[in-house]
């Protein structure tokens, strides 16, 4: 099928082209629903330490994080339904520390492409699109819209009508021009009209309001929640706060929503290409969020992908790591729930240059499709925060848009000047066990997990989860060592690694009881478990080095039949 006739998400790009378009909706393949998660959260302060028992946290006592997706405009590879051969596109993995995804664009209305919606629903997060409005012809939208009641309800009434049918939970509002001052009370109405309504309809539903119009219908970003703004704030979910804040607008911001009890509501900008923002994005955003959660406000991280855009994508699946590894001490872990469910994963990120089954690559050729992203595991890699940053602060340097950035790591030393960037080695000791996603070899999909074992006293925390069973469960894990590992000699005993099962009260190290050899050089290791709650799931290795994880596979016993996988 050419690209021409593809099925493809793609915005509005007027009033027209909506109220026209909103009568014949092409319907796309089935759509995952968001899962649920529990009431509890893991700290990402704990996630680097040797705790076998995380500590649960109160999830609606603490603050928030959101990803507002902009790479090169939006609508590039990821708009086909059914996926492209481009392998070398942005693609977004670190799920479990994020609450809510933001497509976004400069189009007027932003309808989220269907993979999106589809691997965010997989791991228990949100998904907003945007309305965004701007210039004059911004100002000439708002004045049609709010030229009547009925035609204000029309905009509002046709927003959740696309909501709903693309299955996604609402919409960030971004007007950036001003608005007549007569019609600031007719377009506050229209904020409650459309919150109100589409909690209705859709379950788990968010209007957020980015911070651009005051209460006076002026276009005047505020960077604080304050009484120019506050107005919106009162009538919807949250407000996105703009990127220009200082510790004092912080605080300010703090002290306002806590008077209704509604500190994780805000949520503060962290613009990733550093446009004003304290710290200056890049690899030092972590500066800027350790402010935010100083005074206990969510986070809005704008344009994570600079990671992939500014510096193309030959180094992006290692600068993306590194990056979220700063980040994710400050950040939550949610939990999603499976009840009585089975789940299998190979942890495919829903990209890679050849497309593996069952551990036979037929397709040997690149594709790209968010849809076929699998779970992934929960925990960043959190070892390689920096242990040193030095970027120039005198006056005549911050006027250099060139100026060298040098970070360390305890693996080597990154230099980043503009779009350029050099990874130089180091010498260090044993590094602790750490896991990575690899294309070296595949079970199904992409790529698989490389679990690097320096201690084998201590385990791979691979899955943070809530499952409920009423039976007892199996679980099936695919495995292989590593190229250069040497053939066993014929005959001997095939071993698995050992399963590792956490729930409030016991952990449990669960031997396989059988493991075979598969004819693509993958194990397949079985083992069956009688515990009914499981919060986290890990592997020990008996050995040191790099062994691989193809696909991990749980069900209850009760449904062994008749599954597939």
């Amino acid at each position: 099928m050419s690209s021409e006739n593809k099925l493809v998400a793609k915005p509005f790009k007027s009033l027209d082209e909506l109220y026209t378009g909103i009568e014949h909706l092409e319907p796309w393949f089935d759509i995952v629903k968001l899962r649920e998660s529990t009431e509890y959260v893991y700290s990402g302060q704990e996630l680097d330490k040797n705790i076998t028992r995380l500590a649960k946290l109160t999830r609606d006592r603490l603050p928030r994080t959101l990803v507002c997706h902009d790479m090169k405009g939006g609508y590039l590879e990821d708009k086909y339904i059914d996926g492209s051969d481009d392998s070398e596109s942005y693609s977004f993995y670190h799920w479990s520390v994020i609450d809510v995804f933001i497509y976004f664009s400069h189009h007027m209305i932003t309808i989220p492409p269907y993979g999106w919606i589809n691997v965010a629903h997989k791991h228990g997060v949100k998904v907003l699109g945007t309305i965004i409005t701007e210039h004059t012809d911004g100002e000439s939208i708002w004045d049609n819209i709010l030229s009547s009641y009925d035609e204000t309800k029309r905009f509002a009434d046709a927003l959740i009508t696309l909501a709903k049918f693309y299955n996604f939970e609402g919409w960030l509002l971004n007007i950036e021009n001003k608005i007549k001052p007569n019609d600031v009370d007719k377009l506050i109405n229209f904020v409650r009209y459309l919150t109100d309504s589409i909690h209705r309809e859709i379950k788990d539903s968010e209007i957020i309001w980015y911070d651009s119009v005051t209460n006076e219908g002026q276009l005047k970003w505020q960077n604080e929640l304050n009484d120019k703004n506050e107005e919106y704030f009162n009538c919807c979910d949250g407000i996105f706060l703009n990127y220009n804040w200082t510790d004092g607008s912080l605080e300010r911001s703090k002290n306002l929503a806590s008077l209704r009890n509604r500190v994780r509501d805000v949520w503060v900008g962290i613009d990733v290409w550093g446009r004003g923002n304290p710290g200056g994005g890049g690899l030092n955003s972590i500066y800027a969020l350790e402010k935010i959660r100083k005074y206990d406000l969510s986070a809005a991280i704008f344009a994570p992908g600079w990671t992939h855009e500014n510096f193309g994508a030959s180094t992006f699946d290692k600068l993306e790591i590194i990056f979220w590894a700063q980040l994710a001490r400050h950040l939550y872990v949610h939990v999603p729930i499976y009840d009585n469910e089975m789940i299998v994963t190979s942890f495919c990120h829903g990209v890679g240059r050849k497309y593996c089954r069952d551990g036979v690559c037929n397709l040997e050729k690149p594709f790209y499709n968010l849809s076929l992203q699998n779970i992934q595991n929960s925990v960043p890699v959190m070892y390689l925060k920096f242990v040193s940053i030095n970027i120039p602060t005198d006056e005549e340097n911050k006027l250099k848009q060139d100026i060298e950035k040098i970070y360390e790591t305890i693996e080597e030393i990154i230099k980043i000047r503009g779009n350029k960037i050099t990874f130089e080695a180091k010498e260090h000791g044993e590094l602790p066990n750490n896991i990575k996603f690899v294309d070296k070899a595949s079970f199904n999909g992409g790529g698989c997990l490389e679990l690097d074992t320096t201690d084998v006293n201590n385990y791979h925390r691979l899955l943070l989860i809530h499952f409920e069973f009423e039976t007892d469960i199996q679980i099936i894990v695919t495995h292989r060592e590593s190229e250069d590992e040497p053939e066993e000699p014929v005959g001997k005993k095939k071993i698995g690694p050992t399963l590792v099962l956490i729930n409030e009260t016991s952990t449990s190290y669960i031997e396989s009881n059988t493991t075979f050899e598969l004819d693509t050089k993958w194990r397949e290791s079985y083992y069956i478990a009688n515990m009914r709650t499981i919060t986290e799931i890990g592997l020990s290795l008996q050995s040191k080095g790099k062994h691989y994880l193809g696909q991990i596979k749980i069900h209850p016993l009760t449904n062994i039949l008749g599954l597939s996988s």
